[in-house]
């Protein structure tokens, strides 16, 4: 029984590893992509054309700040499987559902740690403030 449980366990490792080393060259090839369509354009006399260029190469060096970004934390995710710490949550070290993983197989907070699990005070009811009030 314990033979079937880590075969399992290690199935559902090898499938988040397929899925992370897949979405990361995806990314890769994304940020190559790019960096070659970012060429030093020349100079040019019209405004509306600088400008268009200006904000066009802002929004790609924001993209890429982003894949890059994303391609770091699955590069940790990998480690982390390598490591079997994959799927706890750094933070509070539960296991992160599965669910989670599949939606973002780098995370490394479970859903309340990130800040998803917002904890609501339903003894409040309408009309009273959020906060307490310092007047009156």
């Amino acid at each position: 029984m314990q033979t079937k449980k880590k075969e399992s366990q290690s199935k559902r490792l090898k499938n988040f590893e397929n899925l992370l080393r897949s979405r990361l060259e995806e990314l890769r090839n994304h940020v190559d992509q790019l960096r070659r369509e970012m060429v030093v354009e020349d100079e040019v006399d019209d405004e509306a054309t600088q400008a268009f260029r200006s904000h066009n190469r802002e929004f790609v060096m924001t993209t890429m700040e982003r894949e890059i970004r994303n391609i770091s934390e699955i590069e940790q995710a990998l480690e982390r499987i390598t490591k079997k710490e994959y799927g706890v949550c750094v933070a509070c070290e539960k296991a992160i559902p599965d669910n989670r993983l599949q939606a973002i197989p780098w995370t490394r907070l479970c859903v309340d740690c990130a800040g998803g699990g917002i904890k609501r005070n339903h003894d409040r009811t309408l009309g009273q403030p959020v906060f307490g009030s310092s007047l009156g």
